[in-house]
């Protein structure tokens, strides 16, 4: 089965353009579907791919990325533009776009990039938000997610539901580890990556799924996440706890607030989402 790092294989087209923009040529796999389109995660990792591979400042390192999905992005020769907005003295912000083999724009993300900044301040004791409690990870069966029922780029990720199963008519939380199936017997010792962490917070079902009683079609339309933890730190062996909520919903457009916490309990990503039901 092709791994998530595979997935991400790209070419970048020549050199930058005077104006420091870049193109990256991204056969986009079929194994990763959601619906008509590519998985989201899947779509926000090769954004982050991208300006990795063109990046002048590698120091600078991914913060927050905020996406934004008007179509589905199709199996085959996409187009990722990478583009920068301001590079100022400690931070950079760049405008990341996908154009499916038509040429027509699917995507456009806006990623922000930088150093440590204020070392001077603990600002381990500034979080407010708190790691709900879970049964150890390996205690939690893992589930499978797959066709029929379940999208195809289900297989390729783990999940160990604690709470919050699709179409119980419960409150519309959920709350299970997660991690991409590739990760259970790691080859190697590594860390996560950026592109992975901020891909698997979008791996889980919309928690308003458990609010509904039947299936029905959603769609992500907005995506925005923050990297509050190095990715690194993370043993790649170690699946994630992912925690998400409806905050509310107004005619079918629902707003769902997800955390990433390691197993000792720091929080990872914070991601807030706009998905909307389109049937």
């Amino acid at each position: 089965m092709e791994t998530f790092e595979q997935a991400l294989s790209m070419t970048i087209e020549a050199d930058p353009a005077p104006d420091g923009s870049s193109r990256a040529l991204w056969p986009v796999p079929d194994a990763w579907q959601q619906g008509r389109g590519a998985w989201g995660g899947l779509v926000v990792g090769a954004s982050i791919r991208a300006l990795a591979q063109v990046n002048p400042e590698p120091g600078r390192v991914v913060r927050t990325i905020s996406c934004h999905m008007f179509g589905p992005v199709p199996n085959g020769d996409c187009s990722i533009e990478i583009a920068p907005v301001r590079r100022g003295a400690a931070m950079s912000t760049w405008a990341v776009s996908i154009d499916d083999p038509s040429g027509a724009r699917c995507t456009e993300s806006i990623i922000i990039t930088g150093g440590s900044r204020a070392d001077d301040i603990s600002f381990s004791e500034w979080g407010t938000a708190t790691m709900p409690k879970a049964p150890h990870w390996e205690s939690v069966p893992a589930v499978p997610v797959a066709p029929p029922m379940g999208p195809v780029f289900g297989p390729h990720l783990e999940f160990r539901p604690v709470a919050g199963l699709p179409f119980s008519g419960s409150d519309a939380r959920a709350l299970g580890w997660s991690r991409f199936t590739e990760h259970d017997a790691p080859a190697d010792q590594r860390g996560w990556t950026a592109e992975e962490l901020l891909a698997i917070v979008d791996g889980w079902w919309p928690a308003g799924y458990v609010r509904l009683p039947a299936p029905r079609t959603m769609a992500t339309v907005s995506f925005s996440a923050h990297l509050l933890a190095d990715p690194a730190s993370v043993p790649i062996g170690e699946p994630v706890l992912m925690e998400s909520s409806v905050t509310s919903a107004f005619e079918g457009f629902t707003s769902e607030l997800r955390r990433l916490w390691s197993v000792d309990g720091r929080v990872l990503v914070e991601n807030l989402q706009s998905i909307v039901v389109v049937g």
